[in-house]
């Protein structure tokens, strides 16, 4: 008898005697989940803590995950309260044991509901080094017939420490997140997701995540779609560009014997006795050592995705801008899209923030990225005036802030999104959104003269944020609405709008193609409007530098 049959024979028989705890059999083992209600009054089941993969600890630190272990007894998957180590982060919620799922589901098997559900599955943001499936709230989506996977996957040096060879490959963080999505489709069915409609979705370094998953073949088939906020592989900071010198710079913070020691078999086998919690303060000491956060957004972070030798595990082999242009990647619908003003999150003190531009002033050379390839000191020189005039026409940037901070969403964000988006869509199907509605939910009250007001992160409080909006005003709770039904209606028909509805203003959302001039995008704000060209003049601007370089070997963009 076919094995999930068998499985949902032994869901019913369980939830005949106690629904309210629910208890599914998967391959390795029985779990007891919770029943909860959504503020629409809905009954939900929640599995919370469930492995995907083995625990990475002992030898399989800087290993690619391995399948889960079996258990005997019923697992209890009740409580968001483990994720894995992360940067600047102190609490016993922290642990090296952190490969896991939490699924919601309103929907069960049973023999009288064969009912199943489109699966949305989150991958969370945090620079891959920060951020945990403990915090994100699903409520809001479950009232809208869908099924809800929001993982944990390895950070920081756990996953992402690379000697850049056969040692340590590195890119452990983005095989886990392989790894959740093989077994969430494996077992969806059993919580009642259809595994035939799995769309991935993530935030930031989770939206880079999304577009490094549709690299790699190993999921295709997988999933049907992709929702990427605010991130792609192209973004500077989700590459890695000096893996091996920071592993080893991380390592002589332990041992100062790799200042001068470089094999890189001593390296793993030294970091294999560290205790987890002092691997993780030495990352934490070499970030404080390096350059600021604002530079490290824009010229790519220490603990990042790395092009990989061949190996037996390799992710990915090739550098990212190449592979997109030659679409060989996994071409599936895409919605992405930018928020208007994303480096206002990182830029609340408008005094730093006018020393750093000074500091900019006075190196202009320190504006242009690192993936253009410049080495040149005369040449850097030169295209960071050309960059400066981008922005204030060769003015000081000290005395253009809002100046200031559109180039440093431009440089960390948008450029690379659009850039994306624009590649992509000459092989998939892409919507694009520009999310530019400034509410109290977003959470941020931060402005700039002469730029735009919505921060990194704020349209995810309108998804993932209270699952009771009725204090906030009446436009929060329709721009809430409104996100919520873009977000489960591509997941379940592909199309952010299959037709049209008074809710979203009988908008049709048109596809990105750029064949005929145009770039066609929905903006998000108290309306939904059509319109073209997002970030024109100064995307336009930047392509025409990058032109003039005469190559585009590039990684990153």
């Amino acid at each position: 008898m076919d094995t999930k049959l068998l499985a949902i024979i032994s869901i019913c028989s369980c939830l005949n005697f106690a629904i309210a705890d629910p208890i599914i059999q998967l391959p390795n083992g029985k779990i007891r989940g919770r029943q909860g209600e959504t503020s629409q009054g809905n009954t939900y089941y929640g599995f919370e803590k469930v492995p995907y993969a083995a625990p990475p600890i002992g030898k399989l630190r800087f290993k690619a995950p391995q399948p889960p272990e079996t258990w005997d007894d019923i697992r209890d998957t009740i409580g968001r309260d483990v994720s894995c180590y992360q940067q600047s982060a102190n609490g016993d919620f922290e642990s090296e044991d952190c490969l896991f799922a939490n699924i919601y589901t309103t929907v069960l098997p049973s023999e009288d509901n064969t009912t199943t559900l489109p699966v949305m599955f989150f991958m969370h943001g945090g620079g891959y080094v920060g951020g945990s499936n403990m915090w994100e709230q699903p409520e809001n989506f479950l009232d809208h017939g869908v099924l809800v996977v929001v993982i944990n996957y390895r950070l920081g040096p756990f996953g992402f420490l690379s000697t850049q060879d056969e040692v340590i490959p590195g890119n452990n963080g983005l095989k886990d997140q392989q790894r959740a999505i093989q077994w969430t489709y494996e077992n969806i069915a059993l919580f009642g997701g259809d595994p035939n409609m799995i769309t991935i979705f993530g935030q930031s370094a989770g939206s880079s995540s999304v577009t490094y998953q549709l690299l790699n073949r190993g999921i295709e088939g997988m999933i049907r779609g992709g929702i990427c906020e605010s991130g792609s592989y192209l973004s500077p900071w989700s590459y890695q560009r000096r893996a091996r010198e920071i592993a080893f710079a991380t390592a002589a913070i332990l041992n100062d014997t790799f200042l001068t020691n470089n094999k890189s078999e001593n390296l793993l086998e030294f970091l294999l006795t560290v205790s987890a919690k002092e691997l993780d303060d030495a990352s934490d000491k070499y970030h404080d050592i390096e350059t600021p956060a604002d530079l490290e957004l824009s010229q790519g972070f220490y603990w990042a995705p790395v092009v990989e030798v061949k190996n037996e595990d390799a992710f990915m082999t090739r550098k990212m801008y190449g592979l997109l242009k030659a679409g060989n990647f996994i071409n599936v619908p895409i919605l992405m899209g930018i928020n208007s003003e994303e480096m206002l999150f990182n830029n609340w003190d408008h005094d730093k923030m006018k020393e750093t531009m000074a500091i900019y002033d006075e190196h202009p050379e320190w504006l242009v990225p690192k993936d253009m390839l410049i080495t040149d000191e005369d040449k850097l020189l030169e295209m960071g005036l050309a960059i400066k005039k981008l922005y204030t026409g060769g003015e000081p940037l000290a005395d253009h802030l809002g100046d200031g901070i559109r180039f440093y969403s431009d440089n960390s964000f948008t450029r690379s999104v659009i850039k994306y988006a624009e590649i992509a869509s000459q092989f998939s199907p892409v919507y694009f959104y520009e999310f530019s509605f400034d509410g109290q939910i977003g959470g941020y009250d931060i402005n700039y003269e002469g730029a735009e007001h919505v921060a990194h992160n704020e349209e995810l409080n309108y998804i993932f944020g209270d699952s009771d909006y009725h204090e906030y005003p009446e436009t929060d709770q329709l721009t809430q609405q409104r996100m919520i039904k873009i977000w489960t209606d591509f997941a379940k028909y592909q199309n952010p709008t299959p037709e049209p509805t008074e809710l979203l203003q009988n908008v049709t959302w048109p596809l990105v193609n750029t064949e005929g001039g145009d770039f066609l995008y929905v903006d998000i704000n108290e309306n939904l409007e059509i319109k073209n060209h997002p970030k024109e003049e100064t995307y336009n601007g930047w392509n025409v530098l990058y032109d003039s370089l005469g190559y585009d070997d590039f990684d990153t963009y």
